[in-house]
């Protein structure tokens, strides 16, 4: 071969080893990190589907207990009085499919649509525990109702029982409000979470009873079959995580996994939430990323080449100035590319290589600013409940004292049904902007929910917390300012009032671990809401008190 041919084989060469160098490099640096971020979402989506599914069950068990001790119910004879109350329930919570009143004998005696009247359903759960206490049924097949009521949705028709005791005015048990919860809400609340994110049209959700048996999936034909694997395994031992599973059809799925935690008066019934995606669809940025790094290599793999045909002997030094940038930039990743001198061939060969190194350093970076995006809250721009788990595992076992602050605003929702959510959006960020300002130097604050907050304030001694109240109740009075809404058609801006009540907890006087004192700032915080709302509760004050209305019966 001629001294030509051999220059053009040996820079070519030298340049696809540069290539699959950095390729090997960047490769080895994103590759891990991508597939724990994108599994991480999947996780992080399980877990948000589980939490609103904890969340909605409580709302329903508190409508049903508000109900149940209103004194239009106490006499349940009158069926004219019984029967308004109740449709007025399932007009205003449709997914409600069924609420019926029973006397104490278990007979129907006023039920919405005048469904089962006269019928005794003694028999039933719904009355043998909702006799005696409040009780709420897993999810199980319509048995009396599936050919009474209409099932537009064409799914099998599955119900969620809550029934609790009626008592009359002399305080005696006057009867039993019993419902029947549609399991089709929660098709709803699937719906709602994968249609805002195009990311994740190829995500399918399910839910699984504590028995392995799919309650929900992404279509009929998956509805009561039985899964078994260490996903679904992990996860009924309270863990929540990502793993590649094989499925019962034979594929592997990236699936995220968690339990359905109680929130509030449900205590969970052991079900598990699975997020999955096939593996080649959920993996597909890795397959991409290394697509273009191959494409860069071969690219100046041609340059070099080309180079090559026009240097002559002068080539060897320069290209061994090459091979040691190379080598040192295998050695130290951060290392920039230098610029080698000599022929201008090789100096443009030299700025090209500086140049890939710069682009794929700065795709690096731009991968940590997507990791960054991931712990904020985009609306708010405050920390998101990635961000608070974050807080909680470097802090959890720290010498530091912190005073938990839990705010959740009053008579927002109030904003959002009368004005809209654009306007709802204009005031939690407001109420975002308001929060920092009573904020210190070195306190933490994430949005948790929807209208919920939480503040980590740190404290100088974990004893000490009149200033603490003095800050929450700045809070309180900064949120009562009215709110100034633009209005689209120039008309003069809203002038929107909300309030916000507030639970305080101590850490780590009031508890061993943050999450244990988030539990107690939250319990605080219902007490605030309880006694009037608009105010705030400390953990531990009205102890007493607490205790007499605990044991009051419901």
């Amino acid at each position: 071969m001629t001294l030509k041919g051999q220059i053009i084989g040996a820079t070519l060469g030298l340049a696809i080893a540069v290539a699959a160098a950095l390729a090997l490099v960047v490769g080895d640096l994103v590759t891990d990190q991508i597939r724990e971020r994108i599994g991480v979402s999947l996780s992080d989506l399980s877990t948000e589907m589980a939490d609103r599914l904890s969340r909605e069950m409580a709302v329903r068990i508190a409508e049903v207990n508000v109900l149940a001790g209103l004194p239009a119910l106490g006499d349940v004879q009158d069926v004219t009085q019984t029967r308004s109350v109740i449709e007025h329930l399932q007009t205003s919570v449709p997914e409600f499919s069924w609420i019926g009143v029973l006397d104490t004998g278990g007979t129907v005696v006023a039920a919405t649509d005048r469904v089962l009247e006269g019928v005794n359903i003694s028999h039933r759960p719904v009355f043998i525990e909702g006799i005696k206490e409040r009780f709420v049924g897993d999810v199980h097949d319509a048995v009396l109702l599936a050919s009474l009521i209409e099932n537009p949705t064409g799914e099998p028709m599955k119900f969620v029982d809550i029934a609790m005791p009626i008592y009359g005015p002399d305080g005696e048990t006057a009867g039993v409000l019993a419902t029947h919860l549609s399991w089709s809400w929660v098709r709803s609340v699937e719906q709602a979470l994968l249609s805002g994110a195009a990311s994740r049209r190829d995500v399918d959700l399910f839910v699984v009873s504590a028995d392995g048996t799919v309650l929900l999936g992404p279509d009929l034909s998956l509805l009561g079959q039985s899964l078994a694997f260490p996903a679904i395994t992990e996860a009924m031992a309270g863990r929540t995580g990502w793993a590649i599973e094989t499925w019962a059809d034979g594929e592997d799925y990236l699936t995220g996994f968690t339990e359905v935690r109680g929130h509030g008066r449900f205590e969970g019934f052991g079900w598990v939430v699975l997020a999955r995606s096939p593996v080649a669809v959920a993996f597909q940025p890795i397959t991409d990323l290394a697509t273009r790094i191959a494409a860069i290599g071969l690219v100046f793999a041609a340059l070099a080449a080309a180079l090559g045909w026009v240097i002559s002997s002068r080539i060897a030094g320069p290209v061994k100035a090459l091979s040691r940038a190379a080598h040192a930039l295998r050695q130290d990743q951060t290392a920039a590319f230098p610029k080698i001198r000599g022929p201008r061939e090789i100096e443009v060969l030299s700025e090209a290589f500086a140049d890939l190194v710069g682009s794929l350093i700065a795709k690096q970076t731009d991968l940590d600013a997507v990791t960054d995006q991931a712990f904020n809250d985009p609306l708010t721009d405050l920390g998101n409940r990635a961000s608070l788990e974050k807080f909680i595992a470097l802090r959890q076992h720290s010498e530091g004292a912190y005073a938990v602050l839990a705010i959740d605003l009053d008579g927002f929702k109030q904003v959002n049904d009368n004005h809209g959510h654009d306007a709802g959006d204009v005031v939690l960020q407001e109420v975002a902007g308001r929060l920092r300002g009573c904020m210190r130097a070195g306190d933490f604050l994430v949005r948790s929910g929807g209208d919920e907050f939480l503040a980590f304030l740190v404290m100088a001694e974990s004893s000490i917390d009149s200033p603490i109240r003095r800050v929450a109740a700045r809070i309180v009075d900064q949120i009562s300012e009215p709110f100034q809404v633009s209005r689209s058609d120039g008309r003069k801006p809203l002038a929107l009032r909300i309030g916000a009540s507030v639970g305080i907890g101590f850490y780590p006087r009031d508890g061993a671990g943050l999450s244990q004192v988030i539990t107690l700032a939250d319990k605080a915080l219902y007490r605030a809401k309880r006694d009037g709302k608009n105010q705030v509760r400390v953990h531990g004050d009205g102890a007493a008190a607490t205790a007499k209305a605990a044991a009051a019966p419901l």
